[in-house]
């Protein structure tokens, strides 16, 4: 009896426990917490403006795939409003986010008060696809395919992002915040590994890293190391109403914005663009519309979604197109390839997936508690406390005065470029950096490096041995060698860029999301994380990089001595990541004693008094002074199967016409315009199947805009097209006067799919 009494007693606990956790959930939800998701287009212009890889003379010339902002708003019922949002750009310079506080702001007296530098959290994807052209600094638009400054651009993306926080932000209504996390079986690389190697805990960090702390290996090879020294976690917070369901998802996993090569000249929102659209698509076939993925990046300084050499990890990294010669890739499908895997990986953790992730996954839904905390810092002058140091510090760091952040300083080493397609032949990684000792004597002694000795400079050398040291003095970059150690200082940056930086935590129940400026090597950013993980006491720790403003590298210190690429442009020292880590660790410990932080210098909120154009920016384009819309070269074929690509070429508007009407609020511009389309043959109906916002789908504009003769060559690569007749659609707006433009629509000739 007694047993069989013991027994009703625990199912009647457990249906009351499970009973208590659901209705516990759902008050949390009805009664705290609100949520809500925003999208908005924040394509600019697609021709005369530089790609994402800053190289100079590299200029887009058309559109593979649009650039979007996402956002995601939240709220307890009596709390403050908390908003992450992401952008398809390549930086998150310091001018976008001041300009989207200032865009809401002017938009809506109440938002004055509701929308501000603290509560707002902007980040990027970082796609080295997208344009560029968009910071008020000398550093980031005259180093640049084109220099200057294109206010075009920077008045789209910035329009853009505010407009699906506003969206967000009326989008609020009951709803939950889920946590998923799990160590996927993605693959994602390491491409900085000799840098890595210098670590002092290489085994130790994560517990599996493949060298030991003397840098002897244990385990498998280069290339394996490569693959293992990577941070393999998806952390993803889903979000849903009440009522109504899933309406998105935030998920982050390191992977560089660089699936596309360094030849690439169509705007592209890269594999971590596609994630979000192939998510979005799949969402919206569940009866979720208005779905919105975002796919930010965590601690990404050093991780490639592109594979190594397998006899040699510092050559030129391999593309899907390189790797798998047997299935035929086109070049614009790298970022699919990649976009695909991530989110098939997304969509299987949240349980919405063709398939169950193949992997544990931890759930937690979130119990509100949203807090949130900012400040900036002036990073070109930062004293570092020795307990932020005393870990990693190299054998030869033994004079305290030299423990603090410098101005900022490229290194030498930069020339050498990354694995990520842009290694040059003259020059090597780790090469072109000055080594130090301690002497008997117990002084630091250093012996500088040579950059003759490691760099062809094809004869420049008999000019540049006498002439250094004048263009050293000359440019002010000679002045803190002492403080930039290891690194071959070849210029000071300070009044080329800002140098003041923000720092904001998020917290959102058990999760922290850290934001950050910098680009974060792995181990750094996994040093990071385990500093202020007992400071704010989060289950869950998530790095949001390349956040609310632009600042280059941070490695380790260790990491930063061997002067990889990484390294020669972690611009304030060696100490970076240790004065990053010490001051950061303040905000935490503010926020969780309830304390508003100092805000600090704050960031510039409005450009400077002269900002150098972009030569396309200048004024509003001409009128096209050519008949517009002609079909120059049609279809080859009247039949196409899978694999092929169908193109047509016509007579073209200057494309740079759409970004100045979008400004303007022109009526000449239709709602959801489209450079071009693929309409199918229904019945007797052309019906539109495909736009510019399709991955398989580009448009090019080949000639230089300075040119008399421009065409447009549309194409659509037919990869999952249903057998039917279709026709390729250009849809150029020529300008005709200085105020008025005309739209027209030009077919190719129809043709069939089988």
């Amino acid at each position: 009896m007694k047993k069989t009494l013991k027994t009703i007693i625990s199912t009647i606990l457990v249906i009351a426990m499970t009973m208590g956790l659901v209705i516990s959930g759902s008050a949390v939800s009805k009664d705290k917490l609100y949520v809500g998701v925003g999208k908005a287009d924040i394509t600019g212009p697609i021709t005369g403006i530089s790609t994402g890889f800053n190289s100079m003379g590299d200029i887009m010339e058309g559109l593979v795939m649009r650039m979007n902002a996402r956002a995601f708003a939240m709220k307890e019922k009596d709390g403050e409003l908390m908003i992450y949002a992401n952008a398809e750009v390549v930086h998150l310079t310091e001018s976008i986010k001041p300009g989207v506080i200032k865009e809401l702001h002017s938009r809506n007296k109440k938002y004055v008060d509701l929308f501000n530098d603290a509560n707002v959290m902007i980040s990027c994807t970082h796609s080295h696809s997208t344009s560029s052209n968009v910071s008020w600094f000398p550093l980031y638009g005259l180093v640049n395919g084109i220099p200057g400054y294109d206010d075009e651009s920077y008045a789209v993306i910035v329009k853009g992002i505010a407009d699906a926080i506003e969206e967000a932000y009326k989008d609020l209504a009951p709803g939950t915040i889920t946590l998923y996390h799990g160590k996927t079986d993605l693959d994602n690389w390491n491409r900085s590994l000799n840098a890595f190697k210098w670590n002092n805990n290489y085994k130790n960090a994560a517990g599996e890293y493949a060298y030991n702390f003397d840098g002897s290996e244990f385990d498998g090879n280069d290339f394996e190391a490569c693959r293992k020294n990577a941070n393999k976690e998806m952390t993803i917070l889903s979000f849903a109403h009440d009522d109504g369901g899933d309406i998105g998802m935030i998920s982050f996993f390191a992977s560089h914005g660089t699936s596309n090569t360094i030849d690439n000249r169509l705007i592209s929102a890269d594999h971590k663009g596609y994630a979000s659209w192939a998510v979005e698509k799949a969402m919206k076939e569940k009866g979720h519309d208005d779905y919105v993925a975002a796919f930010p990046l965590p601690e990404t300084g050093d991780i490639s979604p592109n594979q190594p050499q397998e006899d040699d990890v510092t050559g030129a990294y391999q593309r899907p197109s390189d790797l798998y010669p047997e299935l035929n890739l086109d070049a614009i499908e790298n970022h699919i390839f990649y976009g695909k895997t991530q989110a098939d990986t997304a969509l299987a953790m949240i349980g919405a997936g063709n398939a169950k992730a193949n992997f544990f996954v931890r759930k937690v839904e979130l119990s509100g508690n949203l807090a949130f905390n900012y400040t900036t810092v002036d990073f070109s002058n930062i004293e570092v406390d020795e307990k932020y140091i005393e870990k990693h510090k190299m054998s030869y760091d033994i004079d305290p005065t030299l423990w603090k952040t410098s101005p900022p300083h490229v290194g030498a080493a930069i020339i050498a470029g990354t694995e990520e397609g842009a290694p040059v032949d003259n020059a090597k990684e780790g090469t072109v950096r000055h080594t130090f000792y301690v002497d008997e004597n117990g002084q630091l002694v250093r012996e500088k490096g040579s950059l003759k000795d490691n760099i062809d400079l094809s004869g420049l050398e008999k000019i540049a041995d006498p002439l250094w040291p004048l263009g050293m003095m000359i440019l002010q970059s000679d002045g803190y060698d002492d403080l930039q150690m290891e690194k071959y200082v070849c210029l000071n940056v300070e009044k080329l860029m800002q140098t003041i930086q923000p720092i904001q935590i998020f917290q959102i129940g058990e999760v922290s999301v850290i934001a950050t400026s910098f680009e974060i090597t792995t181990e750094q950013g996994r040093r990071i994380k385990e500093d202020l993980k007992p400071i704010l006491g989060s289950k869950h720790l998530v790095l949001s990089t390349l956040t609310n403003s632009y600042c280059q590298y941070m490695t380790t210190r260790e990491e930063y001595a061997a002067q990889n690429y990484e390294g020669s442009t972690t611009l304030f020292g060696p100490w970076t990541g240790a004065a990053f880590t010490q001051e950061a660790s303040k905000l935490a410990t503010d926020l969780i004693a309830g304390k508003m932080s100092d805000p600090g210098p704050g960031m510039p909120t409005e450009p400077p008094i002269i900002v150098v154009p972009t030569a396309a920016s200048v004024g509003f384009p001409t009128r096209d002074l050519y008949k517009v819309g002609i079909l120059k070269e049609d279809v080859e074929n009247k039949v196409y199967k899978l694999g092929d690509t169908v193109s047509a070429v016509f007579t073209a508007a200057n494309p740079r016409h759409i970004p100045t009407l979008r400004m303007t609020d022109s009526s000449y511009l239709p709602d959801n315009y489209t450079y071009m389309e693929v309409q199918k043959k229904e019945g007797k109906n052309w019906v539109t199947v495909r736009t510019d916002s399709d991955p398989y789908t580009y448009i090019h504009f080949p000639e230089k805009w300075c040119s008399t003769s421009k065409t447009a060559k549309v194409s659509w690569l037919l990869r999952d097209a249903e057998p039917g007749e279709y026709r390729l659609v250009y849809n150029p707006i020529a300008k005709q006067t200085f105020s008025k433009y005309q739209m027209t629509k030009v077919y190719s000739s129809s043709f069939v799919v089988e």
